[in-house]
């Protein structure tokens, strides 16, 4: 039984194979901004991308403005909940049209890098769909960011379900069965998915333990994993409620919490919260060494009370 247990163990935290890769060079690329979990929708009351839109691409039109390259980090868009991509491409138009300024059918010269999630796990089989609007586009399912200079320190982007038990195996099946033939009419009622990663802390924390480990227990010369899925952004292996607990003081007794920063792993959180999304930018420096900044881009009022889209520094 002992045996056993060591068994799951290992395997629960052993990094897996990864078969679509995009090589990024960090001194080529300079500046790079990450994003995930958009879950664009149809526009009906089950699409949560929908509010956030006009904040999502003003974002964009910053970064491309700025000659950041966009790595799309996985659920892009919602195609559980949706059968195809028809409706979804109808509804957010505008930010396809955004999109494609960042692209190039030279993949060595394009500045959109998209890689798949579990609710659009469909690109990996269909990304000829997704070539009709994006020529010569490929859609990959990791992007490793390399540190020329620096020996097995290289970065790791992936979606990050692949940690998340729910999205494996046979539970996968059952989660995609429920979403596709029940949760987005129960969502129009305002209910909440408990048994989702993005919905419940617990889930969370498991799947944010299970890709730290990765980042610190392989042989694959990784020193840093950057992932989505959860919803909740991390910066250094704290979430910012963690962070604003530690800058506090506040030491409640029977209060677990991580008592310090580490730079194995970063999560870009979603486009999804409420009137805000979350991003992850990464700037080269001289020596390689990569300079990471957690952003969150918000509503925000004027003194007359119009509103206007501002970016503001969550860490680093």
């Amino acid at each position: 039984m002992d045996e056993m247990m060591d068994t799951m163990t290992t395997e629960k935290f052993e990094l897996p194979e990864i078969r679509a890769i995009k090589n990024l060079d960090i001194q080529k690329t300079g500046k790079i901004v990450v994003m995930s979990d958009c879950h664009r929708g149809d526009g009906s009351g089950s699409d949560d991308f929908a509010p956030n839109s006009l904040i999502y691409r003003q974002a964009l039109e910053q970064y491309l403005s700025e000659g950041f390259t966009y790595v799309e980090l996985g659920d892009a868009e919602e195609l559980w909940e949706n059968k195809t991509f028809d409706q979804i491409y109808i509804t957010h138009t505008k930010v396809y049209e955004t999109l494609h300024k960042f692209h190039d059918p030279d993949p060595d010269k394009t500045r959109y890098i998209k890689v798949w999630g579990n609710h659009d796990l469909y690109w990996q089989d269909h990304a000829k769909v997704y070539e009709g609007l994006f020529p010569g586009i490929q859609i990959y399912e990791a992007v490793i960011l390399r540190l020329p200079s620096m020996v097995n320190e290289d970065i790791l982007m992936i979606h990050g379900h692949q940690a998340d038990p729910i999205c494996t195996g046979g539970a996968a099946t059952f989660s995609k069965f429920f979403v596709k033939n029940l949760w987005a009419e129960l969502q129009k009622c305002g209910l909440k998915d408990p048994t989702r990663a993005a919905c419940n802390p617990g889930v969370s924390d498991e799947t944010d333990a299970t890709l730290h480990r990765w980042s610190t227990e392989n042989n694959r010369g990784f020193k840093t994993i950057i992932a989505g899925h959860t919803h909740r952004a991390v910066y250094e292996n704290l979430s910012i409620t963690e962070r604003r607990y530690l800058e506090s003081q506040l030491r409640t007794i029977g209060v677990k919490v991580k008592h310090s920063p580490d730079t194995g792993y970063y999560n870009t959180g979603s486009c999804v919260h409420p009137q805000s999304i979350t991003a992850l930018e990464i700037l080269s420096s001289p020596d390689d060494s990569p300079k990471f900044r957690l952003i969150e881009w918000r509503y925000a009022a004027h003194l007359d009370g119009s509103l206007y889209v501002e970016r503001g520094i969550l860490a680093g």
